[in-house]
């Protein structure tokens, strides 16, 4: 589908969702002579809507991204997007089976061909589109649902990694099932993957590097309670590359009405497994965090150290507590502390601001096969949303970024960034 073409028809979809969504409440759809009334009629009986239409519902995303980076001694990224996704569930057929598609764009609003690279546009600067999630859900049960096509995932290493323009989509198989108020379990088996700025879905191991057309399989279980304890523990396998564990706890200490400590604590164990296409490794995560809450102020200490190989994550976002704006300090052998501290202004009478500024510094050998830039980065972060009016649920997000990095011994490989981005989210459901 050419770009134009999509323009025209990702227009037509806003268009005609909006005059859907005109007159209607928050979860209804459809002409108004089709709604029940008091009276009825045999007549009637024939106009009754479905469940499948009556719960349908569409999402606007709108999101509008600048980014600006500054690196010594390499090209500088500068792009200026806009555009968003296009969401339409429907109810459940029988309550059995519903239906989701999404339509998605990225344009350029600025972007030189000499500062390529920022993963807002595709490859030379160029806007792309098209349609992303296309799934069903069927259920199997009251506690348990199986989905089916083309959908996001939101797992430690595997995930839509929402932090560009668009998310990553999966194709495959999903599972998840609810034993109890505390247990819940989910799983899936992912054949293909959709890069935050592609248009086509590629094998997995493609997507990885790699030459092979097996698909992943992760699953995991989750447990939470009223007594502040929570956590959970997942696992990958994927045939002849890796097999990885995950798990994560917290544990919520309220210390008065007011405020309250957060305690947490994750590790990740990943090797190769079979005929090692992706090489031969093996290596380690551990991550503490404590976050104090109060009303008035958050503030963060986390620390993470990465031991042995360097860990892949080539589906999703890396998961590590001292994952940044910039960078993940995952590198190998790496030792990363993080220091951060966050307002809400409200309480000075400034209600929709939030301001936050964290520092993060992580260091590796000074020499040998691992040596690498002892770093720095220091992140400022200033959002604005309306709670209120025509522009309820707009966001303006501004960020800032400075790295600093140490040469290791006997090389110059240090390279210092600065940067800016500024982000605007509305979201819009009807």
């Amino acid at each position: 589908m050419s770009i134009n073409r999509f323009r025209i028809c990702f227009a037509v979809l806003i268009l005609a969702a909006f005059i859907v969504a005109k007159d209607l409440h928050a979860d209804e759809a459809g002409p108004e002579y089709l709604k029940e009334d008091a009276t009825h009629s045999p007549l009637e009986a024939d106009f009754k809507e479905s469940p499948f239409l009556k719960d349908q519902h569409w999402e606007l995303h709108l999101r509008t991204y600048l980014l600006d980076r500054d690196t010594d001694n390499a090209t500088d990224k500068q792009a200026l997007a806009t555009g968003g996704w296009l969401s339409w569930k429907s109810g459940y057929w029988r309550d059995l089976i519903q239906i989701s598609t999404t339509a998605y764009t990225s344009q350029k609003l600025v972007g030189d061909s000499g500062k390529d690279g920022t993963g807002l546009l595709q490859d030379g600067q160029k806007s792309y589109g098209g349609f992303s999630n296309i799934y069903a859900n069927i259920k199997l049960g009251a506690d348990s649902t199986l989905r089916l096509g083309r959908f996001e995932m939101n797992t430690p290493y595997i995930n839509k990694g929402d932090i560009r323009m668009i998310p990553n989509s999966f194709q495959g198989a999903g599972l998840a099932h609810k034993f109890n108020e505390k247990w819940a379990m989910s799983g899936a088996y992912i054949t293909r993957v959709k890069d935050r700025t592609s248009t086509d879905f590629e094998k997995a191991y493609d997507r990885a590097g790699l030459d092979g057309d097996e698909g992943i399989g992760a699953a995991g279980i989750r447990y939470r309670d009223e007594a502040g304890h929570d956590g959970g523990v997942y696992g990958y396998y994927a045939p002849d590359v890796l097999k990885m564990l995950y798990g994560e706890y917290n544990h919520h200490l309220e210390l008065n009405e007011h405020s309250r400590l957060v305690l947490s604590a994750q590790y990740t164990h990943q090797s190769s497994n079979g005929d090692e296409l992706g090489g031969d490794f093996s290596g380690e995560h551990y991550g503490t965090k404590l976050l104090w809450e109060t009303p008035v102020v958050n503030a963060t200490f986390a620390y993470t150290l990465y031991d042995g190989d360097k860990l892949r994550a080539n589906w999703g976002s890396v998961p590590g507590y001292t994952s940044v704006m910039v960078n993940d300090f995952n590198r190998t052998g790496e030792r990363a502390y993080l220091l951060g501290v966050d307002k809400d202004l409200a309480v000075w009478n400034l209600p929709g601001w939030n301001i936050g500024t964290n520092l993060t510094t992580g260091n590796t050998d000074d020499s040998g096969g691992d040596a690498s830039p002892d770093q720095s980065e220091w992140n400022l972060n200033l959002k604005y949303t309306f709670y209120k009016g025509p522009l309820n649920g707009l966001s303006i997000f501004f960020r800032h970024v400075r790295v600093n990095q140490k040469n290791s011994t006997g090389a110059q490989d240090a390279k210092d960034i600065s940067g800016i981005r500024v982000i605007t989210n509305y979201n819009i459901r009807f």
